[in-house]
């Protein structure tokens, strides 16, 4: 009887071994969670950061084309006074128009790779709510074993009692 109940106790002795063990690779994987989020923070905030660059690169461009478009006044007005020259300025016309438009392109694909970054963006965003989800879910497990946890102390602690007073009964009996 002694035996069996002995066995019992290392049974649930062993269950919360196995649960120990349990919480323990639930707390790595929590803390590979955690630093998966910080990863991804950081890779936010360097992301926010290229976005800043290439919207100041925007603006630059805008600022050249700009910039073209008053040389290309100045250079018709050149034409008009000064017909010697006429073949060499369309020439450079031809050459800033063939800028303006390889820059219309550059920016056309700027704005197609801010689109890409935004979709980027709002996937990493998604996926830190499903981790922020998993998170939860770790949490709420974890106090569910902590709770399991300590009902098996208390059943351990009560299967003692028992046994020592049963103990005591039989060397009364003797």
């Amino acid at each position: 009887m002694e035996n069996e109940m002995l066995k019992q106790i290392l049974a649930k002795l062993n269950e919360i071994d196995d649960i120990k063990t349990g919480l323990n690779e639930m707390n790595n994987r929590l803390n590979r969670m955690e630093s998966d989020i910080s990863e991804v923070k950081q890779d936010i905030i360097g992301m926010k950061e290229e976005i800043k660059e290439i919207k100041l690169e925007q603006q630059l461009m805008k600022q050249d084309i700009t910039d073209i478009k008053q040389e290309q006044l100045l250079m018709k007005q050149d034409i008009t006074d000064i017909k010697q020259e006429q073949l060499l300025m369309k020439q450079d016309i031809t050459d800033i128009k063939q800028e303006q438009l390889l820059m219309k392109q550059d920016i056309t694909e700027m704005k197609q790779e801010q689109l890409l970054m935004k979709q980027d963006i709002t996937e990493m965003k998604q996926e830190q709510q499903q981790i922020k989800l998993a998170v939860l879910e770790t949490n709420e497990r974890t106090k569910e074993i902590a709770a399991k946890q300590d009902e098996h102390e208390q059943l351990i602690h009560l299967l003692g009692m028992r046994s020592l007073k049963q103990e005591a009964e039989l060397n009364r009996m003797k």
